[in-house]
């Protein structure tokens, strides 16, 4: 495993390069922190991040799209909660045509009108579709509830009425705010070779990005009274999602949270498995499932079931996820599963380039990477059992979806 190079700019972007020897793959990450924490027109981060990809002043989007495909590789851009993200996979030679293409993307975009238009349309589409999915409509709903008053409570997409009001003059004006030295961290993973010769491509691809600084905006947001949303639907299944108090990604209890998680709700040999599907028969699909992020830390459990056995279903999932016991082999496994996926994903250049960007993006710091499994194997049974006395205890946040 190569060692990580960390060079912060004069212009306040961090770059992360991680030299790997094999096939001649380099796996590129930019994460761009905000997100839709310091949006003001929910909707316009995400519409802005993807037409970045739509044409520069140099490179049209054919030849943007080209730079990357000729090589076996790909771009693409996002944007989640707390950041946006363009990434890209080429081989080593094709490095640095991507990285001019790169570059000319981020000082000199062009935001084409028609592009704005067709996607928005793309975007109402994909807005209305997960209307139309159980599962996300139900997260959504309880987003709004246990995020009240805060950008989380939003989709990263934003909503009808707030996409149709995005213009290309929102755009620009968001694009210009996001354009920061400080908003930018950036790690590349890769068969490079001579890091010096990478460092010195990435410094000239960033050194013209404006200074600027920013700080995530902070959100607290406990939940300190137990409260049910249920919303009436056509369709012919209940889903039932709820939201708990769980440790900050700072906690000492963080590791520990991690694993209560899977044991709670990863896979065949979980709790809510075992109890919700296996013995009461509600189900096939449950799980839970903790997010790691800036704000708000929040352990989330989800059953869809029958209507008839809705109500049922969900006194038992509250039941299984605050007081049900489980053991310290429940533990082990537990850590055997977590880690297991964690080096799982660590398999290809662009998920490594991923986890330390992401890392770094969100104040844990890119070395959290290697640390992360450390304490995961070194928490005990009794801090695991902490966490469900200490932070998800007896309140909660539920939606329940129904007919």
């Amino acid at each position: 495993m190569g060692e990580v190079v960390k060079e912060v700019l004069p212009n306040g972007v961090t770059l992360l390069i991680k030299p790997t020897v094999g096939p001649g793959i380099v796996g590129f990450n930019l994460f761009i922190r905000g997100g839709i924490t310091d949006e003001e027109l929910p909707g316009v981060t995400n519409l802005t991040t993807y037409l970045l990809l739509k044409g520069s002043k140099n490179f049209s989007k054919e030849e943007i799209s080209a730079a990357f495909e000729d090589f076996g590789g790909f771009i693409s851009a996002s944007t989640a909660d707390e950041y946006g993200q363009i990434e890209f996979l080429t081989k080593v030679e094709g490095l640095k045509k991507g990285l001019t293409v790169l570059r000319d993307i981020l000082l000199n975009p062009l935001f084409p009108q028609e592009d704005l238009e067709r996607e928005k349309k793309n975007v109402l589409t994909a807005i209305r579709s997960k209307m139309e999915n159980p599962f996300k409509f139900a997260y959504l709903e309880l987003k709004k509830l246990t995020f009240e008053g805060t950008p989380y409570s939003r989709d990263p997409l934003g909503d009808e009425e707030s996409v149709k009001r995005v213009t290309v003059e929102a755009v620009r004006e968001r694009w210009k705010n996001l354009l920061k030295g400080q908003r930018f961290v950036v790690s590349l993973v890769g068969d490079v070779g001579d890091i010096r010769e990478t460092l010195k491509l990435l410094k000239e691809t960033f050194k013209d990005i404006p200074t600027g600084e920013f700080n995530y905006p902070l959100f607290e947001r406990k939940i300190e009274t137990s409260q049910l949303k249920e919303i009436k639907r056509e369709g012919s299944q209940a889903t039932i999602l709820c939201a708990f108090n769980a440790p900050h990604c700072w906690s000492e209890y963080y590791p520990a949270g991690k694993l209560f998680n899977a044991v709670l709700g990863d896979g065949f040999t979980s709790l809510l498995f075992r109890e919700l599907r296996e013995k009461r028969g509600y189900a096939y699909a449950t799980t839970s499932f903790y997010p790691t992020g800036v704000n708000m830390p929040r352990l989330f459990t989800y059953i869809g079931t029958a209507p008839q056995k809705a109500q049922r279903a969900l006194e038992d999932m509250l039941k299984v996820t605050q007081e049900y016991p489980f053991g310290e082999n429940d533990v082990e496994i537990a850590k055997r599963k977590l880690i297991g996926d964690w080096l799982m994903d660590h398999q290809t250049r662009l998920r490594q380039s991923w986890y330390l960007g992401w890392f770094e993006t969100i104040g844990l710091g890119f070395e959290m990477d290697f640390k992360f499994t450390d304490p995961i194997r070194g928490t005990s049974y009794r801090e695991v059992l902490e966490v469900r006395e200490k932070f998800v205890d007896s309140l909660h946040h539920c939606a329940v979806v129904k007919p």
